[in-house]
């Protein structure tokens, strides 16, 4: 959305610009799973985890009992953060015809904040992995993706998302086995996505190395975890008469947690 000198900057073009902004999603936020949380009358959030523990069933012998067993529930609680921005509009930018500048500013706050959310989801899914794989060689191959896809569904599990940091990619280019098996796009996406491979969507990272680069994540996005919303990516604009300023915010309520760590394994080149 552009504006002209001509034009004034308003609440609306904030909130439109914030959310075309936040909904590109980034990366690392495509690993979890949305859950709507702005209901709650709460800080935290509890989820009760199947522990997967239920015994198997025997056999039974004419006229003995059933035995009886029960799985147990493990609680994962989750506490939200509230993220928040804000850029002044002064006086001055709207009598001089500053207005495109200011709206750059407004555009730079929101990719600020979008950039933040994903740094939040990247130190969750980083944090939480079932294992590390890969050969140790310094550089990421086809075999050390598989390796990964392996060990997911060796957790019964099936992988769905491949993220891929930049140095990383920059391998795969030149691993005929990775680009004969993958279907690429043109080019990198806004959302990083590049093509599929093996049932995955390969997405690549620009803003992080994993594993001290050349490294990848892969990832059964269904499973793995979740991005639960209290507040909604927001506005807000009030005024600060001792600066002679329209002040414009963003903010929102948000946490991540991995449910399964399980669901995602760390290929290490």
């Amino acid at each position: 959305m552009s504006l002209t000198t001509n034009d004034v900057i308003t609440e609306d073009f904030v909130r439109e610009t914030v959310e075309e902004v936040i909904e590109q999603n980034l990366v690392y936020r495509q690993a979890f799973r949305e859950i709507s949380a702005t209901g709650i009358q709460s800080n935290s959030y509890t989820f009760n985890i199947d522990a997967d523990d239920m015994g198997r069933p025997s056999v039974v012998a004419e006229g003995e009992e059933f035995e009886r067993d029960q799985s147990n529930v493990d609680q994962v609680t989750v506490t939200f953060k509230k993220y928040g921005g804000e850029v002044a509009i002064t006086m001055e930018a709207m009598e001089d015809g500053m207005i495109d500048f200011k709206a750059r500013e407004v555009e730079e706050l929101a990719r600020a904040m979008a950039e933040k959310l994903n740094d939040e989801a990247f130190e969750e899914l980083n944090g939480n992995v079932d294992s590390t794989v890969g050969d140790d060689d310094d550089v990421l191959s086809f075999s050390d993706i598989r390796d990964g896809m392996v060990a997911v569904r060796r957790n019964s599990y099936t992988p769905d998302l491949l993220i891929v940091d930049l140095d990383g990619y920059g391998d795969l280019l030149t691993d005929a086995n990775f680009n004969r098996a993958t279907d690429m796009g043109d080019e990198v996406v806004r959302t990083g996505e590049v093509g599929q491979i093996a049932g995955m969507r390969v997405v690549v990272d620009t803003t992080n190395d994993i594993a001290d680069g050349n490294g990848a994540f892969v990832i059964d996005s269904d499973r793995y975890g979740y991005e639960l919303t209290r507040t909604p990516v927001s506005t807000n604009e009030y005024e600060d008469p001792e600066r002679q300023a329209d002040i414009m915010q963003i903010f929102t309520r948000k946490a991540w947690k991995a449910i399964f760590p399980e669901a995602a394994v760390k290929v290490n080149a």
